[in-house]
């Protein structure tokens, strides 16, 4: 057998072994930088995390269709012009829904829309800690977007950015502050179903 021939045979072994992919059940937790887009104030990013379910589920040849519950902390660092400065921080529920599409077997960009339900917020400066959830809408809307790889045996990796596009404080009519986020997660599919066909490469 010629090396052309072997080389062409693993090449379609490990095609074939690599697209057969898995819709599922999965857990996953990561980091995120969290502020606000806010006028006549200044903010700076603070730490916060995510951690939750996500069921990817693929709907066609290399794309998935992904909603999660989430569970995340948000917020934002203040600057006022005065220079007094104090830090936001809030906890919210996040349903997140997001499309998928395979751009090699592993490899995906994924773009969506989120709601938030604020839980819980406080407020932490020179004054003490104030429970501010009373300020907070209901409901916080916005889009997500990124990219990420997902692993046959179940890891997926993902960096997404979300971009409110609602306020969060309702009681505000002059920052008009606004959610954003960009966070690192690890997901692992710990429930696997097979899918009835394979991607294919383009």
């Amino acid at each position: 057998m010629s090396t052309r021939s072997t080389v062409f045979i693993a090449f379609m072994a490990f095609g074939t072994s690599t697209q057969a992919q898995y819709s599922g059940i999965g857990i996953k937790g990561g980091i995120q930088a969290t502020s606000a887009r806010a006028i006549l104030v200044r903010t700076v990013p603070i730490t916060g995390a995510t951690a939750g379910l996500y069921v990817p589920w693929g709907i066609a040849p290399m794309v998935e269709i992904q909603p999660e519950l989430l569970i995340s902390t948000m917020g934002t660092g203040w600057i006022e012009p005065d220079g007094d400065a104090y830090t936001e921080r809030s906890l919210y529920f996040q349903a997140p829904v997001t499309f998928k599409y395979f751009i090699t077997n592993s490899f995906n960009l994924a773009a969506g829309f989120q709601f938030g339900k604020p839980l819980a917020a406080r407020v932490t400066g020179s004054e003490g800690n104030k429970n501010v959830a009373d300020r907070y809408e209901n409901l916080d809307m916005g889009f997500v977007g990124g990219a990420g790889i997902g692993f046959q045996h179940g890891l997926d990796l993902s960096l997404r950015y979300y971009s409110a596009t609602t306020r969060f404080h309702g009681d505000d009519d002059a920052l008009f502050a606004k959610n954003r986020s960009v966070q690192f997660t690890i997901g692992y599919r710990f429930i696997q179903f097979r899918r009835s066909y394979t991607r294919r490469r383009p």
